[in-house]
């Protein structure tokens, strides 16, 4: 997995890094994707390459998943590369119109080195849903799966490893407590895309949760009944109970206990990430993708 991972890494670091070079003002087409730049810089040679390993991101979603594209029902998904944003090679995900159509867009802001947050962000393309929670632990998994481990929120370790941390802290939130929207989440949505953090451990929490509680469903049920949950969530309400045969707190409890089974395995990663939260845990993530980074 790790040995994957770091490959998909890679992968994404192998783009044109070439100095400054004239704007094709183009757009390139590839079987699901419209992808533009946004930046006015990028080369044709340029764009096509990072068409191409979005392209390549979205077949390796697609595959994990089983999933299509979803363009019968909305088109192609559309792929805007912009200028960097507070140095952070990242992606949001949002609705657009588009000749009175709505049409699924992710904003990348950044044109090198390894994209964080696309898997994340095309997964929420390819199952639009509009619980935060629901939509995060798609996300996060194919973050994990075939994206950059660098990532918030694994940041460069695990979300086992924050959540773990943060029980040892006790300073966890419940399941139940993050909605649907932003809120919840130490977040607020001001349309278009952009979104502003406005509790930064809060966030953090609350992403690894989604993250852990991800994998651990993942592990222990199957990719068909995260799908099940997807999908029947577009018209109930958070339908655990019906897919899993459990209520949302009774799959945390059941999560959790299992995570606390695994701790002294990860006790390494556990006992660094630990020591960030306790430093600021506003900063922990860029200081673990530091840390990661460095091998310190």
């Amino acid at each position: 997995m790790i040995k994957r991972l770091m490959l998909t890494v890679l992968l994404a670091t192998c783009l044109l890094t070439a100095g400054p070079s004239q704007a094709s003002g183009a757009t390139i087409e590839t079987r699901d994707l419209v992808v533009s730049d946004a930046t006015g810089k990028l080369s044709h040679d340029q764009l096509k390459r990072l068409a191409e390993q979005a392209q390549a991101m979205l077949e390796s979603i697609l595959s994990f998943w089983s999933a299509d594209p979803g363009m019968d029902r909305f088109g192609k998904i559309r792929v805007v590369f912009d200028v960097p944003r507070r140095d952070f090679y990242s992606c949001v995900f949002f609705w657009d119109k588009e000749g009175g159509k709505r049409t699924r867009v992710v904003q990348v802001f950044g044109t090198e080195g390894s994209p964080q947050m696309m898997a994340h962000k095309l997964t929420s393309a390819v199952f639009p849903q509009k619980d935060k929670l629901i939509r995060n632990i798609m996300g996060i998994l194919s973050e994990a799966q075939v994206g950059n481990p660098a990532t918030f929120p694994m940041c460069g370790f695990s979300s086992d490893d924050w959540v773990l941390a943060l029980l040892q802290k006790g300073s966890t939130i419940p399941l139940d407590e993050l909605g649907p929207d932003h809120e919840s989440w130490g977040m607020q949505d001001n349309g278009g895309g952009k979104l502003a953090v406005l509790d930064k451990a809060r966030q953090h929490t609350a992403y690894a949760e989604a993250g852990s509680f991800g994998a651990y469903l993942l592990q222990t049920h199957g990719v068909s009944k995260i799908k099940q949950l997807q999908r029947l969530s577009q018209d109930r309400s958070r339908p655990f109970q019906d897919v899993f045969g459990s209520g949302l707190r009774e799959l945390e409890a059941s999560w959790l206990k299992a995570l606390k089974a695994k701790g002294q395995a990860r006790e390494a990663g556990v006992s660094t990430v630990q020591k960030l939260l306790e430093r600021d845990p506003g900063t922990a993530c860029a200081a673990a993708q530091q840390a990661s980074a460095t091998g310190k």
